[in-house]
């Protein structure tokens, strides 16, 4: 039994599959937590109770993380996924840190 599995008679799957796998899984989940982040601040400054504000933006991150996957999945390539992530993601960590509780 051969242990090349293009030799077996299957394709090999693509060279970027693993980047592009990474980006819709753990990519697409720091960028989801960085969503929710901001959106429970968002909406306990609007003036909803700091505990419903989380758990409505953690309710709402399962959809927001669903969409990010897909639009990952859907980018040209895995390095404009990856580039699109970390452009998103690093104004909405510097957005949650100024939202913040401040001590």
């Amino acid at each position: 039994m051969p242990k090349n599995t293009a030799a077996a008679g299957q394709a090999a799957p693509p060279p970027h599959a693993a980047a592009r796998t990474l980006a819709g899984t753990l990519g697409a989940y720091g960028l989801t937590v960085q969503v929710t982040v901001v959106l429970s601040f968002l909406l306990a400054r609007a003036g909803m109770e700091r505990v419903e504000a989380v758990t409505a933006a953690t309710l709402a991150s399962f959809a927001v993380f669903a969409a990010i996957s897909m639009a990952v999945f859907h980018a040209r390539s895995a390095g404009r996924a990856w580039l699109w992530l970390v452009m998103t993601a690093a104004p909405l960590a510097l957005l949650g840190w100024g939202l913040g509780p401040v001590r």
